[in-house]
């Protein structure tokens, strides 16, 4: 029989429906969210007296990443009111913290905007046995004026005449050691004239940023940067390089095209031509969507501590997905077959 809270449930349902209406400006364009994604009912869950992320007062403590507090705050709102008890302390002082609190089970969950990098996974394992459960649960945003992890788009100079590239065809001109070979010059990408000698050159983030890390795993499959890559911290400066290089190639956040620079489309091994549009990213179409993650600490042998799964299961139902897609200009939520993936390593045994 589902638990029954003292709180009426319908306060719940209605934190998550207020969320999603918050911003009528906003609601017109909001990602839709998927009428199929499973409703929450919640389930009678405490933690133990003496679980390592209780703070001295009792309070849940969650860590990591700071962009995603406006729906971290609405997602606690909701909790504390459908389960008596529960109350949160937000310590999250960014993306770097999230693994050593997790690693020493300080934190509810750590909360990235990138995925974890092998140093950290290779760090982690050695201390806890087991590596982290990745929980995907959301899209990541394709604005970046409110700082939120977005995804990427491939930038040229404007005076470039390239309309189009394939994502096979970047990641041959930004690394080496391709299976089809590297690729140099403007020239192998079909420009003629003055072009076709003209050597790229292309710009990035160094290989172990979030950037950086999320091409190796995704595009690169851990190949060396091509020799001429120059590498900047951030898209600014990268970009800001770009606008000054026509024979630049960059990878960097999405959005940001401007009078000097340009985001070419984008086609993927199937040759379908994507812009990362919401919708395409949504269908995980866009070869460089990326994706807003919750990391979990299990032990070798056990599943996720059954406060941070009851947690989970509320962030990827359909009043969780909600508040995610209230946020103006935010995170996209997932599809209702991406939450139910998701929902399923909630009860998978760590290996030992």
């Amino acid at each position: 029989m589902p638990y029954r809270p003292p709180h009426p449930y319908p306060r719940c349902l209605a934190l998550a429906a207020a969320a999603l209406l918050g911003s009528q400006a906003w609601a017109a364009s909001a990602p839709a969210l998927d009428p199929r994604l499973p409703t929450y009912v919640p389930q009678a869950v405490q933690p133990s007296a003496h679980a390592p992320y209780l703070s001295a007062d009792g309070a849940l403590r969650i860590g990591g990443a700071e962009h995603v507090r406006y729906i971290v705050e609405r997602f606690n709102q909701a909790l504390s009111a459908s389960h008596p008890g529960w109350r949160f302390a937000d310590e999250s002082k960014g993306t770097t913290t999230a693994v050593p609190l997790l690693m020493y089970g300080a934190t509810l969950f750590g909360a990235m905007g990138r995925e974890i990098n092998p140093l950290e996974v290779a760090a982690f394992t050695r201390a806890v046995g087991s590596p982290p459960l990745e929980i995907r649960i959301a899209h990541a945003a394709n604005d970046t004026s409110k700082h939120l992890a977005t995804s990427l788009a491939v930038y040229v100079n404007r005076a470039n005449p390239l309309a189009v590239i394939s994502a096979a065809d970047v990641a041959r001109a930004v690394s080496t050691g391709n299976p089809q070979g590297d690729l140099s010059t403007w020239g192998q990408l079909g420009l003629a004239g003055e072009w076709r000698q003209r050597r790229i050159h292309p710009y990035g983030t160094p290989e172990f940023t979030g950037f950086g890390t999320y091409l190796q795993a995704n595009h690169l499959g851990g190949r060396t940067l091509a020799p001429g890559y120059e590498a900047y911290t951030n898209t600014e400066a990268i970009l800001t390089r770009l606008a000054e290089d026509p024979a630049g190639i960059a990878v960097a956040a999405i959005g940001l095209s401007n009078t000097q620079i340009k985001a070419l489309p984008v086609s993927d091994a199937q040759g379908r031509v994507t812009t990362g549009s919401p919708a395409e990213v949504l269908a995980d179409q866009y070869p460089y969507g990326r994706y807003l993650y919750l990391y979990l600490r299990r032990e070798p042998g056990k599943a996720a501590d059954p406060v941070v799964r009851e947690y989970l299961r509320f962030v990827l139902s359909r009043q969780g997905q909600a508040i995610i897609a209230s946020q103006p200009k935010g995170y996209f939520p997932l599809s209702a077959e991406q939450a139910q993936a998701e929902l399923a390593k909630l009860d998978e045994v760590a290996p030992q």
